[in-house]
């Protein structure tokens, strides 16, 4: 069924617990009343429940659970037969409902998704936003505690930022930002996690890596910044930046997120005097 792979598997067995519960009970009562005439349109609460966790194919599919029940509650069951019209129509209005509510839903949960997203991410860089990024940290710190590995983060700030929005003005230096970020996503691991630390510093979160490994990985950054082109002008289409980058590792500077943060920012103080 449609992005349930977003949703907690807490939240999958109580939802598939409700539409049981749900569908049972109603079941039960059309077989012990018999009143299937009055009762099958109670079968509309786990066709919705399965639409709001399930979207479309879990509203579709417990409408066609539904659909099979009332037949065997008409036909099998020895219930009073409804009209057949009735139950068309039942089963019929059923399957719309089980469509549109999960429609709905699945728009209702890829809008909360994109608003999470865009809440996280910068807007002028793409890359993580400073207090996502001073999440994952921890979280990040917290394994390697765990597991007893190094954890290291990696400081790159933009030392061409102020003269290169004196020449090409505001604009350009945006968007000198959101290449230079994107220079750092691609030059490092698909699982190391790349954020703006602040207005011309980026921080990148190396799970896993020892001091060592994240100094070739600072060193290697620097050499592909300074041989990476940047959109100028008419005057100068194409330019050039440099980078200066100080990192700090878990368990070797500090023990938690700020700690290692401040080595970090310490160690590119003294790399830019």
């Amino acid at each position: 069924m449609p992005d349930t792979h977003r949703r907690p598997t807490s939240l999958h067995l109580a939802a598939l617990v409700l539409v049981a519960l749900t569908g049972g009970f109603v079941t039960t009562l059309i077989v012990i009343t018999g009143e299937i005439a009055t009762l099958w349109p109670l079968y509309i609460v786990p066709i919705v429940i399965a639409a709001l966790t399930y979207h479309v194919g879990g509203g579709v599919l417990v409408s066609a659970i539904c659909a099979a029940l009332l037949v065997l509650a008409r036909y099998g069951a020895g219930a009073p037969s409804a009209a057949l019209p009735e139950l068309v129509v039942g089963v019929v209005a059923f399957t719309i409902s089980g469509v549109v509510i999960g429609v709905q839903a699945y728009r209702s949960s890829r809008h909360g998704t994109i608003l999470e997203e865009t809440s996280i991410r910068d807007p002028v860089t793409g890359v993580y936003k400073r207090a996502y990024l001073d999440k994952r940290l921890h979280e990040e710190l917290r394994r390697s505690e765990r597991h007893g590995l190094s954890c290291s983060v990696l400081l790159v700030e933009v030392d061409c930022f102020e003269a290169f929005r004196n020449q090409f003005g505001h604009y350009k230096a945006d968007l000198m930002l959101e290449h230079m970020a994107d220079v750092l996503r691609v030059s490092v691991r698909d699982h190391d996690i790349v954020g703006r630390y602040d207005h011309v510093t980026f921080a990148i979160v190396l799970p896993f890596t020892a001091a060592t490994a994240v100094g070739v990985v600072g060193a290697r950054l620097e050499t592909v910044v300074t041989g990476t082109e940047f959109e100028g002008d008419v005057l100068e289409p194409a330019t050039r930046c440099t980078v200066r980058t100080a990192h700090a590792t878990y368990p070797d500077d500090g023990c938690v997120r700020d700690q290692l943060l401040a080595v970090a920012e310490n160690r590119l103080g003294a790399a830019a005097s």
